[in-house]
């Protein structure tokens, strides 16, 4: 499923509008799954030269979804020439040696993950030099409707205070299915703005983005 709601947020909203049941949170995984670890690699792109560009592909992710969006982006980035590493913002890479960023973060709770903004505030002096993109990857939120617009280009309000970006994209994670949640969680998710249905990554979307984004 999608990262934007945790289990107490999802309870809470279905208690609302009278669910009468303990519902399963909409976080990106089913019970089996929530219990096993997220793996979080890293990975490089590019050719490493003196003369090319060091990017540094920052992501945070809470159910794995992210992982690859920000795979693809740095795969892209690489195909256009830049040296490029893909790494989780939650084990704190150093920002020293990297001439642009790439910053991307599921969304929970209507922001990013907290170790997405505890790393940007802690290298905001080193990001405001170098041209910094930034990202996200939702379940809700994602139609052109103006309400849905403007919620979502408030996930990255938080971190513009810190940076603004060169370039922001959004895109849509994985939201619940048949298999892995009750009809009611379903109706729900749609209710409270969900518009993931199943795995909604959009590949071309996300390597145009990177192919076409200014660093």
């Amino acid at each position: 499923m999608g990262e934007d709601m945790s289990r107490r947020e999802f309870v809470r909203l279905g208690a609302a509008v009278g669910i009468g049941v303990a519902a399963v949170a909409v976080t990106g995984c089913s019970p089996s799954q929530a219990k096993s670890p997220v793996e979080t690699p890293s990975y490089e792109f590019g050719e490493v030269s003196g003369m090319a560009k060091k990017v540094l592909v920052g992501y945070a992710t809470r159910t794995g979804s992210t992982v690859g969006v920000a795979e693809a982006i740095g795969r892209t980035l690489g195909e256009r020439g830049f040296d490029v590493d893909v790494k989780p913002l939650r084990e704190k890479p150093a920002l020293d040696g990297y001439d642009a960023c790439v910053l991307g973060s599921a969304i929970n709770g209507g922001a990013w993950l907290p170790e997405a903004m505890s790393w940007a505030q802690s290298n905001g002096a080193g990001l405001a030099k170098m041209p910094v993109a930034a990202f996200c990857v939702h379940s809700m939120n994602g139609t052109d409707d103006a309400g849905q617009t403007r919620k979502r280009l408030a996930y990255l309000d938080a971190f513009r205070a810190i940076v603004k970006p060169v370039d922001e994209g959004f895109f849509l994670g994985k939201g619940p299915t048949a298999d892995d949640s009750s009809l009611i969680e379903r109706w729900a998710f749609k209710a409270f703005g969900g518009t993931a249905e199943g795995d909604a990554r959009d590949w071309d979307k996300i390597s145009a983005w990177a192919a076409e984004t200014s660093l």
